[in-house]
């Protein structure tokens, strides 16, 4: 019942936006007013260019003139004005997740995301890959519902294309400076045009460089002492980024075109502002004492790990409104943001080379080629994941005389080396003025390893001069358990010599071959109703190469310690000898590999009620692959691929002479086999989570976006989104007993999340946009005024924590000079400078909430000048 009460809401709404056009078409022809109409939007979401409005899909695109005049600078911008799409970077700044109609990840550090994303039709599959930046584009579009039919490579839940500049066919360049607050500095140089050949090799240079000292001071006494180069020191949330552009195209004949292009990307994101809440989990593990407990519901009394017949009785969730400041709900050394500032944040290259061939074979054939290359590398670590990093966390060095230190601890994962490549080859056939066909074949191979990595550091805080001097030291530097250390008998479990040697914990190769075949066919049965249908089918070729397990041990290697000589002996010893242990791995399958096939058809019905006024329903299947975990139990070694199926129903239209664009669609997705995390059923300090099949969830909502032009100088943007996404019955989050404990009460014992909303996930948004457009002394003048709403989100699948919901409000006024010589852009974002908690995810090790805040105001201005 519930779900056909939200299926009537949603389609009930649908009808209402269809019957509009109906009493439109009495306008006549007067829709020639071309000053207070609206500029045609060319899209290419199907691969084709086409306007959006005469194409039936859901897609939000964003051109070059409106990420610079609104000064958007990252995937956080685009999300806050695309209905139904959110993104969250997380405190490393580069790691993060986005979510399209509430198909959220289930888990954070995924190698393979739930939306896709291609820059230049190349596939970009690692999360530090995803969010480029905004130079050089000449469009972002966000296409909506699965797209695996057309894009394949796991467009899961939807696709977002960066589509950067093509030369031109005349010279052209321009420079472009930033200035802003906290540091803020820009410049960028690019030149397009003719080089060569009669003019028919064009070329494009595009080279921008932007760095800034960050939105939020980092309230850590010592934050300026720190590391000057890829740290937290000083203001947090800063950058330092580049980017290069260049592209070629030869047209040695007007029906053929030869490209070839290069984009690298080179960030350095600094640890974005947040902090850390820990239960009782934390001090099973002697991170802390039971009474240091920062969360605030279900109590639980767990076994000490290393030593069971001791106990530890303590919260281990928190419910509720996450808070500004960890200090609102705990005591801390210091109120604020504490970051210690050795952490450097998210260091990634990204480099992709394309080349591709486009030739109109006649008059009815045409060939496209493309190729791909991508390498990319990344290393995060954050700021230390310890709740008051000027404390830091007890960490035991003699079990004996209960001898302990304090030390800060700093996580990277994942660390990835990436490099693929693909070919695409593409024919289109025009069978006549009604059927346009397509088909062709698809090749990628992927190498791709990840690895985690995790430091103990001695405390960098004010107490002494040493714990002064530690501010400054690399985290490359010995571990201080491993120097501090003296033992008679074995301690509670390894610290030094395994798990903070310099290895890399968790260390796998993976490898993967990717074959597909692909064709649509589009069909106009009559001047009005048409009809697409896509298919393709996919086959992957995977394997996995455990390299090392959560300790850093290699495969079939073995080590012996011995107390009194070694600085640490780890549990459990030999009992003939209890001052000595011989360890070896817990890798029980050093490779694996598997093959997964699948089938993504796509089918589109689209009906003309009368010039401008468009319906469409859609059906579609996507599908996100399989894979492998390092895990040290075989039964959580292979997970299966996720689906889903997709039914939308919209329409597209334009009133009043074209001034007034409404657009509408409303969705059903059904969400099988859903990737999910549970923890290790064998767990370390160091081990991940693992992924696995965990249920079924569903997904029903609806997207408005409006754009009406009230006069010639003023107009109003809207977009409105509506989503329930939501667990079906009988999924059990494992995590529930396993780490939180669950009494029975604050949450099922049994992990029962039946009908719970999907984490990372908001029910509404809603942006408005105020426009004015004029002329000032022969200069054009636009400004815009917006504000963009996001409902809460749950951090896990219980639903007991949520990041709040938030309202930011943005501004912009821009000049261009006549002859569009001069650009002037004026910008501020959170102009009300708010600091909500803008996200969290959970680690059941520790019961830790590592939460993220928003940015907080930042303002500036771009001159820019054109040649």
């Amino acid at each position: 019942m519930r779900n056909i009460a939200k299926l009537a809401l949603v389609f009930s709404s649908v009808v209402g936006g269809l019957a509009l056009p109906v009493s439109a078409t009495a306008q006549g022809d007067s829709k020639k007013q071309a000053h207070q109409s609206l500029e045609e939007v060319i899209v290419t979401a199907r691969k084709r260019e086409e306007s959006i409005q005469d194409t039936p899909v859901s897609v939000t695109p964003f051109s070059a003139a409106e990420l610079e005049q609104r000064g958007f600078t990252g995937l956080e911008d685009i999300a806050a004005a695309t209905p139904g799409f959110t993104f969250e970077g997380f405190i490393t700044g580069s790691h993060g997740n986005a979510v399209i109609r509430g198909l959220a990840q289930q888990f954070t550090t995924a190698r393979v995301q739930n939306v896709s994303f291609f820059i230049d039709g190349v596939y970009l599959q690692r999360q530090s890959m995803l969010n480029l930046g905004m130079v050089d584009m000449q469009r972002v579009e966000v296409v909506k519902g699965p797209q695996n039919a057309l894009y394949g490579r796991n467009a899961f839940a939807g696709a977002v294309n960066y589509v950067t500049l093509k030369p031109r066919a005349e010279f052209e360049g321009y420079v472009n400076a930033t200035v802003g607050s906290d540091e803020r500095q820009d410049l960028r140089v690019s030149v397009n045009g003719p080089i060569g050949f009669n003019d028919r090799l064009l070329g494009k240079f595009t080279y921008g460089v932007s760095r800034y000292d960050g939105h939020t001071p980092n309230d850590h006494p010592l934050a300026d002492d720190g590391p000057s180069s890829d740290s937290s020191s000083g203001n947090l949330g800063g950058w330092d980024d580049s980017t290069l552009s260049l592209l070629l195209a030869l047209e040695p004949t007007d029906s053929l075109t030869l490209r070839t292009s290069f984009y690298r990307s080179e960030l350095e994101r600094e640890t974005q502002p947040g902090y850390s809440l820990s239960g009782v989990n934390a001090a099973r593990f002697g991170m802390r004492s039971a009474a240091q407990n920062d969360l605030n519901c279900n109590v639980a009394t767990v076994p000490d790990i290393g030593n069971p017949s001791v106990t530890h009785t303590g919260f281990s969730a928190f419910c509720g409104e996450l808070p500004e400041f960890a200090s609102d709900v705990a005591e801390r050394t210091k109120e604020g943001i504490i970051i210690d500032p050795r952490g450097i944040g998210a260091l990634s290259d990204t480099n992709v080379l394309t080349a591709s061939v486009d030739w109109e074979i006649n008059d009815n054939w045409s060939m496209s080629y493309l190729f791909g290359y991508t390498d990319h590398d990344s290393t995060t670590n954050g700021g230390a994941s310890d709740e008051d990093p000027l404390q830091g966390r007890t960490m035991p060095t003699n079990i004996v005389t209960g001898e302990t230190i304090q030390v800060n601890t700093f996580s990277g994962r994942p660390n990835s080396v990436l490099e693929a490549f693909s070919h695409e080859l593409r024919f289109d056939w025009e069978l006549n003025s009604h059927i346009l066909t397509s088909f062709g074949l698809y090749y990628s191979k992927v190498e791709d390893e990840e690895w985690s990595t995790v430091y103990l550091s001695a405390l960098c805080n004010e107490d002494s001069e040493e714990n002064r001097a530690n501010c400054g030291e690399s985290l490359d530097s010995p571990s201080p358990i491993a120097s501090e250390s003296v033992l008679t008998v074995p301690v509670t479990y390894d610290q030094g010599s395994r798990q903070h040697a310099k290895t890399r914990l968790e260390w796998t190769e993976f490898e993967d071959t990717i074959m597909g075949a692909f064709a649509s066919f589009n069909i106009n049965f009559t001047e009005q109703l048409g009809g697409t249908l896509e298919f393709r089918y996919s086959e992957e070729e995977k394997s996995i190469v455990r390299i090392t397990d959560s300790f850093g041990i290699r495969d079939g290697e073995t080590f012996t310690y011995t107390a009194g000589v070694d600085p640490i002996v780890p549990i459990p010893p030999d009992m003939t000898n209890p001052t000595q242990t011989t360890l070896s791995d817990m890798i029980v399958e050093p490779s694996d590999s598997a093959t997964f096939r699948y089938f993504t058809p796509r089918a589109i019905i689209n009906y003309q009620l009368a010039e401008d006024h468009m319906i469409y329903a859609s059906a579609a299947k996507g599908v996100k692959t399989g894979g492998f975990n390092n895990a040290e139990d075989m039964s959580q070694q292979v997970y299966d691929e996720a689906e889903n199926w997709s039914y939308e129903v919209g329409s597209k239209n334009m009133f009043m002479d074209r001034r007034l664009t409404f657009n509408v669609a409303a969705y059903y997705i059904d969400w099988t086999n859903m990737q999910g995390t549970v923890p290790p059923l064998q767990a370390s300090l160091s081990s991940s989570d693992v992924v696995t099949n965990i249920g079924d969830a569903t997904s029903v909502g609806i997207e408005i976006e409006s754009v009406f032009h009230i006069n010639h100088m003023f107009s109003i943007d809207t977009g409105l989104s509506w989503n329930d996404a939501y667990y079906d019955d009988g999924v059990k989050y494992s995590a529930a007993e396993s780490s939180f404990h669950c009494d029975g009460v604050t949450c099922p014992a049994d992990g029962d999340v039946s009908g719970n909303q999907l984490q990372r996930s908001s029910k509404e948004q809603a942006s408005l946009g105020l426009n004015l457009h004029t002329a000032l002394a022969g200069w054009a003048v636009s400004g815009r005024l917006d504000a963009n709403y996001q409902s809460k989100q749950y951090v896990t699948p219980l639903n007991l924590a949520w990041a709040p919901a938030r309202t930011i409000v943005n501004g912009s006024l821009n000049l261009i000079s006549p002859m569009n010589r001069w650009e002037v852009s004026l910008w501020g974002k959170n102009l009300e400078d708010k600091q909500y908690a803008a996200n969290s995810f959970y680690i059941g090790v520790f019961n830790q909430y590592m939460v993220g805040k928003i940015a907080r105001r930042s303002f500036g201005s771009t001159i820019k000048y054109n040649f």
